[in-house]
């Protein structure tokens, strides 16, 4: 049986900002919205703590909406936090692997490493060392998905 994907379970606005979110995994994500912000000037609406205090899940928990209409997507929102807590190369391995539609165990095999240890880095449950993130980049070559 297949697993389903985690979606929003809760949402929780901290102060200063601060958006908190359970996953239906038990994966937790924190994201500081002045961040957002600075990074994305369409999220401005937010700087209001009043308007930040609006959101609620929406989208069968796929979405993170407020009042004024921003919303986030859970995958990305669940990124910003990896971005936020230095796990940066832990995001572009997720995009790695999205862009080439590889499930865990075909990032594994395409990599040479375990299908949990492929999760671990994609969860943000172990940082992806630098030789990780280079063969990632080296399997994206043509030559190296033609030996795969």
């Amino acid at each position: 049986m297949k697993k389903q994907t985690p979606r929003l379970q809760s949402v929780t606005v901290l102060p200063d900002l601060v958006v908190s979110a359970t996953f239906t995994d038990g994966r937790t994500a924190t994201v500081s919205m002045r961040d957002v912000i600075k990074n994305y000037p369409a999220f401005a609406p937010l700087e209001s703590a009043e308007e930040c205090a609006t959101a609620q899940i929406v989208d069968w928990g796929f979405t993170l909406e407020w009042n004024c209409g921003m919303s986030l997507d859970c995958d990305r929102f669940f990124e910003l936090s990896l971005e936020q807590s230095d796990m940066i190369e832990n995001v572009r391995f997720r995009q790695w692997q999205d862009s080439h539609a590889l499930s865990l165990a075909e990032a594994a095999k395409a990599i040479g490493l375990s299908r949990r240890t492929i999760s671990q880095y994609r969860t943000g449950a172990r940082p992806v060392p630098r030789v990780v993130a280079l063969a990632c980049k080296g399997w994206s070559s043509d030559d190296m998905k033609k030996a795969a």
